[in-house]
């Protein structure tokens, strides 16, 4: 059985680093290079203290979270283009299919800022294909109805912001 454990202090702090610099990486990130950094990073993030919610894990939570959504516009800003977007929410849309409350709710909130920052990016390229746009209102909309009011509040912005960024590409 897999039991997480907290990471070293030093661990913490190239995470930290990872997080805040990530997007300022030239030449810019191969995508299978930051596919993998996004997926090792969003598991970090997504499941801190989920199993150990102590005070300490949730400052340390609440500062990689307020880190993650700047790096994700850093990485939209430098590609932005509805590809990109695309590929940034696959990544963040796994953690909503969690069975853990406190993952999905993290998801939902990246998933919607980053549209919300996608509907408001000066010079965001909406000429190429939106595919997954579907399933990404499906994955928000079966949280609409969810009794936590946090995750049902979160997937209705998500709609929101993903309808207005629709309402361009058409």
């Amino acid at each position: 059985m897999f039991m997480a454990v907290p990471a070293p202090r030093w661990c913490c702090t190239v995470y930290d680093r990872l997080l805040s610099s990530a997007s300022k990486l030239k030449p810019l990130l191969a995508l299978e290079l930051e596919s993998r950094l996004l997926r090792a990073l969003l598991h970090q993030i997504f499941t801190m203290g989920t199993g150990n919610d102590t005070t300490h894990f949730r400052a340390l939570h609440k500062s990689y979270s307020q880190s993650l959504d700047p790096m994700l516009r850093g990485l939209l800003t430098e590609t932005p283009t509805t590809d990109k977007l695309q590929h940034l929410l696959e990544h963040i849309h796994f953690w909503i299919q969690s069975k853990k409350t406190k993952e999905r709710v993290r998801a939902i909130q990246s998933s919607a800022a980053l549209l919300e920052f996608a509907t408001i990016l000066p010079g965001f390229d909406t000429s190429s294909d939106f595919s997954k746009a579907g399933d990404f209102v499906l994955q928000l909309g079966l949280h609409v109805s969810q009794p936590a009011d946090d995750i049902s509040r979160q997937a209705r912005g998500g709609i929101y912001w993903l309808h207005r960024l629709l309402l361009v590409l058409t």
